[in-house]
C-alpha cells in the first residue's frame, strides 16, 4: 500500500507551492453560512480583503519636488475632465442618453477622439465596458451604428472591450479577478452602465451602503490602476432650480466622492442637453451644449446653456408647431436656397429671431420637407414635396 510519504518528492511539493501562492493572490474566500445539516456548499464568492502596507508620510519638501517632476502625473484621459485612476459620475434624466454618450466615451478614449467636446489622452487608452443593462445584440447595433458614422473610430481598434451582463448578478470582485485575468489588456477605463445594476441590494438613498460601493470601487481603480466611471440616474421631476451636483437620485454620497460629477440635463432647445461638470483636480469647466443626433453628440460650443425650465415643455412644443406650419406655408409657396435665407424669411413671418438648430429640427420631422445637397460650397435648397 502506498504512503502519504510516497507522494512528497520535490515535484509535488513544488506544484503544492504553486497552488497555495496561486490561492493567495485571490484573497480570502467567504463560504456562505450554513447549518451542519446542510449539506457543504457549492459555490463560494471571493472577497479581496489585501492587507493595506504601512502608511507613507511624506515630508513637505519632498512633495514640493514631486510637484516640480510633470511626468510622475498619470495620463490625462479625459483632458482637463479626468485622470487616469479617478472616478467619474455622469448622471441625467431617464432616456437622456447616457448609455449612447458612455459608449461613445469607451470608443473616443479606445481611439484617442474627442468627446463632447472634450480631447482624450491623443495615444488612445484600454478601455473595459461592462454593460448591466443592453442585450449584446441591441449593444453591437448601436456600436456598429456610431463607428460607421465616426471616421476616428477604427472598427479595428483592440483598445476597446465590451462585456455585456444583462441579468447577471456580479460583484464587482468577481468582475475585477474576471478584469485581472485577461491577457494584454490592462485597462486605463473601466465604464459601468448603470451604477445601480453593480450596487444590487444596495439602497441608493442609504448612504452608508452606497459608501461601500464606491469606496471598493476606489479600492479596485487603485488596484487596476484605472479610472471607473459610472453612469446614474436624476431624481424625479425638473432639475433646472437644483445645483447640478445633486440632481442624482438618491445618497449625497454621488455629490460628494467622484473626482468628476458630469450631468446631461435637457436644453430648452428640442434635442439638446446641457453638459456641466464639477471637477476635483482641474478647474470647472464653462457649462456646454451637445446636440443629440442619433447616433452622435455634436459638441455646440456657439450656443448657450440654458437649461429647460419647468412647464416649458408644452410651451415649447406650441412654439415648434407654429413655426413648423409657419416654415410648410413658405415652402409650399416656393423653395428655398440657403438655411440663412430660409431663416431670415421665417423671422419675417413669424416675428421671432429662431436659432438655425430649431430650424434643422423641424425640417428632420417632417417627411414631406426635402432638403436638396448640391455639394461642397454650394447652399441646400429646401424643398416641400406636394401631394
Amino acid at each position: 500500500m502506498a504512503k502519504r510519504e510516497d507522494y512528497l518528492n520535490p515535484k509535488t511539493l513544488a506544484k503544492a507551492d504553486e497552488l497555495d501562492q496561486y490561492f493567495a493572490s485571490k484573497g480570502k474566500i467567504d463560504y456562505p453560512t450554513h447549518s451542519e445539516q446542510d449539506s457543504p456548499p457549492t459555490a463560494y464568492s471571493i472577497a479581496i480583503d489585501d492587507p493595506l502596507p504601512p502608511p507613507k508620510f511624506l515630508s513637505l519638501s519632498f512633495m514640493i519636488t514631486m510637484d516640480k517632476d510633470r511626468s510622475t502625473l498619470p495620463n490625462q484621459i479625459i483632458e482637463g475632465v479626468l485622470y487616469k485612476g479617478s472616478k467619474m459620475i455622469i448622471s441625467g434624466s431617464s432616456k437622456a442618453g447616457k448609455t449612447l454618450s458612455l459608449l461613445h466615451l469607451g470608443l473616443a478614449v479606445a481611439n484617442g477622439e474627442p468627446w463632447l467636446g472634450h480631447n482624450t489622452y491623443k495615444e488612445g487608452s484600454k478601455v473595459i465596458y461592462l454593460d448591466f443593462e443592453l442585450k449584446p445584440r441591441m449593444a453591437a447595433k448601436r456600436i456598429a451604428e456610431m463607428v460607421r458614422v465616426n471616421p476616428g473610430y477604427d472598427p479595428n481598434n483592440d483598445n476597446f472591450l465590451y462585456c455585456g451582463l444583462r441579468g447577471q448578478s456580479r460583484t464587482l470582485e468577481d468582475l475585477v479577478h474576471h478584469i485581472e485575468d485577461l491577457e494584454n489588456h490592462r485597462p486605463d477605463l473601466v465604464i459601468v452602465d448603470p451604477f445601480y445594476k453593480l450596487a444590487t441590494g444596495a439602497d441608493e438613498n442609504d448612504a452608508g451602503a452606497i459608501s461601500e460601493v464606491v469606496n471598493r470601487m476606489e479600492k479596485f481603480s487603485e488596484r487596476l490602476d484605472c479610472s471607473f466611471v459610472y453612469a446614474h440616474h436624476f431624481s424625479k421631476g425638473n432639475k433646472s432650480d437644483t445645483d447640478h451636483i445633486d440632481r442624482a437620485s438618491g445618497s449625497g454620497v454621488f455629490a460628494r466622492d467622484p473626482d468628476a460629477i458630469l450631468t446631461l440635463t435637457p436644453h430648452e432647445e428640442e434635442d439638446h442637453l446641457v453638459l456641466e461638470a464639477t471637477l476635483r483636480d482641474f478647474p470647472t469647466p464653462s457649462p456646454q451644449v451637445v446636440e443629440f443626433s442619433w447616433p452622435n453628440f455634436i459638441h455646440k460650443p456657439d450656443m448657450e446653456p440654458k437649461l429647460r425650465k419647468s412647464g416649458q415643455t408644452k410651451a415649447k412644443k406650441d412654439r415648434l408647431n407654429k413655426l413648423s406650419d409657419a416654415l410648410v406655408e413658405l415652402l409650399k409657396i416656393n423653395s428655398i436656397m440657403g438655411l440663412n435665407n430660409l431663416k431670415i424669411k421665417l423671422e419675417e413671418k413669424t416675428g421671432e429671431e429662431i436659432h438655425p438648430d430649431t430650424i434643422r429640427n423641424i425640417i428632420k420631422k417632417d417627411e414631406n420637407i426635402i432638403v436638396q445637397k448640391r455639394g461642397k460650397g454650394l447652399e441646400n435648397i429646401y424643398i416641400y414635396k406636394k401631394d
